[in-house]
C-alpha cells in the first residue's frame, strides 16, 4: 500500500482555512471559548481512514523551548491522537491561526488553518503527507551575543540549539513553508503590583527566515541576526567620470572615459586606459573626498571591474585599490596609503576591499604603503592603480559602513 496520507478538515459551526491534519479524540477547553467544533479526518491515499495517528495543534505564532503552551492555550494539552475511524473533534478551540502536524511512521505533513467566529459551512481541505525533508543552517551573530541560541521552527514541535560556530539541524520536518527563529531567553526585573521586585523570562527573537521544506530533500538555509550594515553608492559612472581624476608619474600615461559597460553588463562604466611599462612607474584614477574622512568604522568597498585580455599571458593583469592620506607639504608627518593589489578576470566580476585584507606595510614603506591603521582615520582620496598597464572597466563602487563620508578640512 502506498502510505500517503491525505488530511481533510471539516468546519462545523465555525471555522475554516486549511490544512494538513490527523485527529484524534475529542478535545475541549481555550481562553476563548465558543460552542462550536472542528472535525479532523486522516486518510490513506486510496481513502482508509488512518487510526491512532498523533497530532499536533499550536498556535501559528507558537515557539518550541520559548513559548508555553500554558500560557497560549489556557492550559490545554494540544496532543492527541486519532481514534479507530481516524478521526478527530476538538471543540471550543479558542478563534485564531493554528497549524496541525500529523506523524506516521516516517511520514509526515502539516499545514495551517484559521478557526474563526463566523460560519464556515462544511468546507473541507485536503492534503497528502509524504516523507519528511532535512533543514540546515546557521545563524549569524553580532559580536556581543553570547547566550545560548535556540532556533525553532515557527508553529510547529521543534527546537534545537546552535552550536559554537552557530550551526544547527533539523533531520526531519513535514514539507511546506515555514518561519525558523533564532532566539535567546532574556531576563529582566520588573516590580509587580504589591511593589516587589520579581524576575521574568521572555523570548527575544534574533533574527528569523522563510524555509521551503522539500520531502525527501535536504536544503540549507541562513539567519543573519547581525544589525544591517549601512551602505551608500559612491560612484556608478552613470552620468559620467568628472568625479574622477588621472594622475600618473612621468614616464606613465592614462586617461579616464565614460563607456558602455557591455560583456553583458548594462549601463555605462569608467574606462580606464594605462600605458606603464615599468614597476616603478604608475597611472591611477582617483576620487578626492574633500578633506580628511575618518573610516576606521569601514566594514568594506565592492566594485565591480574587467580587463582587456592581455597579449603577454606572463604579465600579471591586476589593479591596487587604494586608500590614500595626501598631507599638505607643510605637515611633519608624511603621506602615504594602504592598499590590496586584485587581478581582474576579463569578464565582469565583483571585487570585495576589506581592511583587514590590505597589504602590511614593510619596512621600507615600499609604494608608501603606512598601513591601515595608519591611514584609516585621515583619508583624503580614494584611488584605483592600474597595475603594470591595460585596459580596465569600473562599475558601481559602493562602501558598507557607513550611510555617506562626511569630510574635515584640517583646520576643523
Amino acid at each position: 500500500m502506498n502510505r500517503v496520507w491525505k488530511f481533510g478538515i471539516a468546519a462545523l459551526g465555525g471555522i475554516l482555512a486549511a490544512c494538513s491534519g490527523e485527529g484524534g479524540d475529542k478535545l475541549s477547553g481555550s481562553s476563548l471559548e465558543t460552542e462550536n467544533s472542528i472535525a479532523l479526518s486522516v486518510q490513506l491515499a486510496d481513502g482508509t481512514p488512518a487510526a491512532r495517528v498523533q497530532v499536533f495543534i499550536r498556535p501559528d505564532s507558537y515557539l518550541a523551548s520559548g513559548d508555553s503552551l500554558a500560557d497560549s492555550l489556557a492550559n490545554e494539552n494540544m496532543n492527541f491522537e486519532t481514534n479507530d475511524s481516524g478521526s478527530l473533534t476538538l471543540t471550543n478551540l479558542g478563534y485564531g491561526s493554528y497549524i496541525v502536524e500529523a506523524r506516521s511512521d516516517s511520514l509526515k505533513g502539516a499545514s495551517k488553518f484559521n478557526y474563526r467566529s463566523w460560519h464556515a459551512g462544511d468546507g473541507r481541505v485536503s492534503l497528502h503527507v509524504g516523507p519528511p525533508g532535512a533543514v540546515a543552517g546557521q545563524v549569524l551573530l553580532e559580536e556581543n551575543v553570547d547566550a545560548p541560541v535556540t532556533v525553532a521552527v515557527q508553529g510547529l514541535d521543534y527546537s534545537t540549539s546552535t552550536d559554537s560556530e552557530g550551526n544547527f539541524e533539523f533531520e526531519s520536518l513535514p514539507a511546506g513553508n515555514f518561519e525558523v527563529v533564532a532566539f535567546i531567553q532574556d531576563d529582566s526585573t520588573v516590580v509587580n503590583e504589591k511593589g516587589k521586585k520579581q524576575h521574568v523570562s521572555f523570548v527575544r527573537k534574533l533574527g528569523s527566515v522563510l524555509a521551503e521544506v522539500k520531502s525527501g530533500q535536504f536544503r540549507e538555509i541562513l539567519i543573519d541576526a547581525r544589525p544591517p550594515v549601512l551602505s551608500f553608492v559612491l560612484e556608478d559612472f552613470e552620468n559620467g567620470v568628472d568625479n574622477w581624476k588621472i594622475d600618473h608619474s612621468k614616464d606613465a600615461s592614462g586617461k579616464i572615459e565614460s563607456a558602455d559597460a557591455g560583456f553583458g553588463r548594462e549601463g555605462k562604466a569608467a574606462h580606464f586606459t594605462c600605458t606603464n611599462d615599468s614597476l616603478y612607474q604608475w597611472v591611477l584614477m582617483g576620487y578626492q573626498l574633500g578633506g580628511f574622512v575618518d573610516m576606521s568604522g569601514l566594514d568594506s568597498i565592492v566594485f565591480w571591474a574587467r580587463a582587456e585580455a592581455n597579449e603577454d599571458t606572463t604579465k600579471r593583469t591586476y589593479v591596487s585599490f587604494s586608500f590614500d592620506m595626501n598631507l599638505d607639504s607643510t605637515s611633519e608627518e608624511e603621506s602615504g596609503k594602504a592598499w590590496m593589489h586584485i587581478d581582474v578576470d576579463t569578464a565582469w566580476k565583483r571585487y570585495v576591499v576589506v581592511p583587514s585584507e590590505l597589504q602590511e606595510p614593510d619596512s621600507n614603506k615600499t609604494g608608501g604603503n603606512l598601513g591601515w591603521d595608519v591611514v584609516k582615520r585621515r583619508i583624503t582620496d580614494i584611488s584605483i592603480f592600474g597595475g603594470t598597464g591595460g585596459e580596465f572597466w569600473i562599475d558601481d563602487i559602493e562602501v558598507f559602513g557607513y550611510s555617506e563620508f562626511v569630510a574635515k578640512k584640517p583646520e576643523d
